[in-house]
């Protein structure tokens, strides 16, 4: 099953893709790295498409829930077209998400599309893919902290 749940952000701290602590008034709770997390990746995507560094984490509070898929491109334009096939996939309708709109977020193409029930945010940030899926009531708070989190 292809659930086309898709990589997000590689970001930096003393060398290593590290997810942030919180993301708004949610909380990490879990993480995958490395190896690890590029293998779910891969997996979610039926196929081999993660980057050089990921990871997967989970955060929550009070019943609130979001996953951030994070994962380093080789270059900024692979990153690009991976966000640009995302997108053009979910246009196709061939993937359980719908809904497809997209917004620039000071100056950076931030694509969002329904399904599962949560809001899915996905963007590139240089050569890092970043990929949110959060419940719709912390959406906003979850996705503005993170963007400025991820520069």
């Amino acid at each position: 099953m292809c659930v086309f749940i898709v990589f997000l952000v590689g970001y930096a701290m003393a060398g290593q893709a590290e997810p942030p602590p919180a993301l708004g008034t949610l909380r990490l709770v879990h993480a995958l790295q490395g190896e690890e997390a590029l293998q779910v990746i891969n997996r979610l995507h039926g196929k081999e498409v993660a980057g050089e560094e990921s990871y997967i984490a989970h955060y929550e509070k009070e019943g609130a829930v979001a996953m951030l898929y994070v994962s380093q491109a080789s270059s900024a334009e692979q990153a690009t077209r991976q966000v640009e096939n995302m997108a053009e996939r979910i246009k196709q309708g061939n993937t359980p998400f719908y809904h497809l709109k997209v917004l620039q977020r000071e100056g950076t193409p931030v694509y969002s599309a329904l399904g599962q029930g949560q809001i899915h945010y996905f963007y590139r940030r240089e050569a890092t893919v970043i990929w949110l899926a959060v419940d719709p009531r912390v959406a906003q708070e979850a996705l503005t902290q993170l963007f400025h989190q991820m520069r």
